[in-house]
């Protein structure tokens, strides 16, 4: 299960919510126009965790990566239905991880700690799955939401 952010603009959302079966061809269907986004890789729950101190729950703002959002109907894009975040809520969703310096969030990691949770993949220790992988991520993530945020636009999440 592979995490993804991918930008979109609030028209975009209303258009996607109002039509969901158009989501598959605007999250996959190669575009000179379109603008990068984030791929997560299996760290979206690592980073999850470290942001919520939470399996699956958490604070509104933080708990984005798992529960916030408003899905895109019922089709499914790799594992259930992509959610979308619009523009206000990736401005909350910015002010709340400047908070959270890279350096800070690294420290929030054991993967000793993500294996006893079954933070998924799992097997952190015995696979050699390092900190610094879910911190550049976490890096990327933080300034594509910054970035989105000084831009007014929102986001789509997808796992596939």
């Amino acid at each position: 299960m592979i995490g993804n952010l991918r930008p979109a603009s609030d028209p975009e959302i209303e258009r996607l919510l109002a039509h969901p079966a158009e989501i598959a061809r605007f999250l996959y269907s190669p575009s000179t126009d379109a603008p990068d986004g984030v791929c997560l890789g299996k760290t979206w729950h690592a980073i999850h965790f470290a942001l919520n101190g939470s399996r699956l729950g958490g604070d509104e703002t933080l708990n984005f990566l798992i529960s916030e959002g408003t899905p895109v109907g019922e089709v499914d894009v790799g594992y259930g239905p992509a959610r979308v975040l619009r523009s206000d809520q990736i401005r909350a969703i910015a002010e709340a991880l400047r908070e959270i310096e890279p350096g800070e969030f690294g420290r929030r990691i054991d993967v000793r700690q993500l294996d006893e949770a079954a933070i998924y993949p799992g097997r952190w220790q015995r696979d050699g799955m390092d900190v610094d992988h879910v911190v550049s991520n976490y890096r990327d993530m933080r300034e594509l939401i910054g970035r989105l945020a000084q831009q007014g636009l929102g986001m789509v999440i997808y796992i596939n």
